[in-house]
């Protein structure tokens, strides 16, 4: 019977992951495509895109686009689902077989979305859940909306979170030029965002203090008594560098810097001993002679590879920016 229960034990633990959930599926294979999110995009520019995904492996897509309002750029918010025909694509709505999502925290991403939009542009959307995104200590688990808005004519960084109050501005990260893309680290110490306070655009970071056990709460992302604010040189340069994106030790962003395919291209980096690899650029199967913007990469347990939503202009969409999902690199 002991010989049995590490069988049994496995048994169950992998008949228990949520639909579309399961790392034996084929989620895992490698997306060499570049595939158009057909039923996803509109005529008009649709990009900034980000994509949550909650216990029960139900898929949050929210994006900026100018479907509503035409002048402006505004957040959508879809359900959304992976599905297979001849290539793996993203899909709107809930699969009939999903996970059962009711009183979860993701049912305010719509009413977060609604407070961000407003009659000025919303850029870089990013859902936080204390629970989810962080290596989090004890803390009850909470969502958050991280994005820009140019309400004040230059781009401000700004969060929501659920209930009546407005957004805020997260002040230590804004300046008198235009700051945008927040994205996190795991540990809740790192925060990387672009600005081109320096006269160009560049990628900035902050460091929390924090110690291991330490529970992370939203004040102590907002408003940190301590931090670090340095400008990446390792990734900057004389060009912009902007939308950064990180992963685990991962980060995508774009940048316009010489040597690329054309237009701004996508380039990715690795976080090691305290410090960022050389840039790599995507290369020619993923960048395009037209620009490729807001690179994301979804956390996305049933992957065995980075998979990547990016936005792009390039020709055979349905009308300006539309959004494309591919695999960046085969090695994780």
């Amino acid at each position: 019977m002991r010989k049995l229960l590490p069988v049994i034990s496995l048994f169950l633990v992998f008949s228990c992951w949520p639909p579309g959930m399961d790392p034996d599926k084929k989620d895992g294979k490698f997306l060499s495509d570049v595939v158009n999110l057909e039923e996803i995009n509109s005529e008009y520019d649709d990009y900034n895109s980000d994509l949550p995904n909650n216990r029960h492996g139900d898929l949050e897509l929210v994006f900026s686009s100018r479907r509503e309002k035409k002048d402006v750029l505004n957040l959508v918010h879809m359900h959304a689902y992976m599905d297979y025909d001849k290539h793996l694509g993203l899909k709107k709505g809930r699969k009939q077989t999903g996970g059962y999502f009711s009183g979860d925290i993701y049912n305010s991403a719509q009413q977060l979305v609604g407070k961000a939009n407003g009659n000025f542009n919303v850029y870089g959307p990013k859902f936080l859940s204390l629970r989810d995104d962080l290596i989090n200590y004890g803390t009850e688990d909470d969502l958050f909306l991280f994005y820009a808005d140019d309400s004040s004519g230059k781009m401000d960084i700004k969060y929501t979170r659920r209930g009546t109050s407005a957004p805020e501005p997260v002040r230590y990260l804004n300046s008198p030029a235009n700051d945008a893309y927040p994205s996190f680290s795991w540990t809740g110490d790192r925060i990387y965002f672009c600005s081109d306070r320096d006269g160009n655009f560049d990628i900035y970071e902050v460091k929390i203090p924090r110690k291991e056990t330490e529970k992370i709460t939203i004040e102590s992302i907002v408003a940190p008594p301590k931090y670090e604010l340095r400008k990446v040189e390792e990734l900057s340069g004389p060009y912009n560098d902007k939308c950064p994106y990180i992963q685990q030790d991962m980060m995508v962003f774009v940048s316009d810097r010489p040597g690329g395919q054309g237009g701004e291209d996508i380039y990715y980096s690795e976080y090691k001993n305290g410090k960022w690899s050389t840039p790599i650029n995507a290369g020619p199967r993923i960048n395009s002679s037209h620009n490729e913007y807001r690179p994301i990469l979804p956390s996305l347990p049933n992957f065995n590879y980075p998979l990547m939503l990016f936005s792009s202009n390039r020709p055979g969409g349905k009308g300006g920016y539309d959004l494309y999902m591919t695999g960046l690199k085969r090695d994780w």
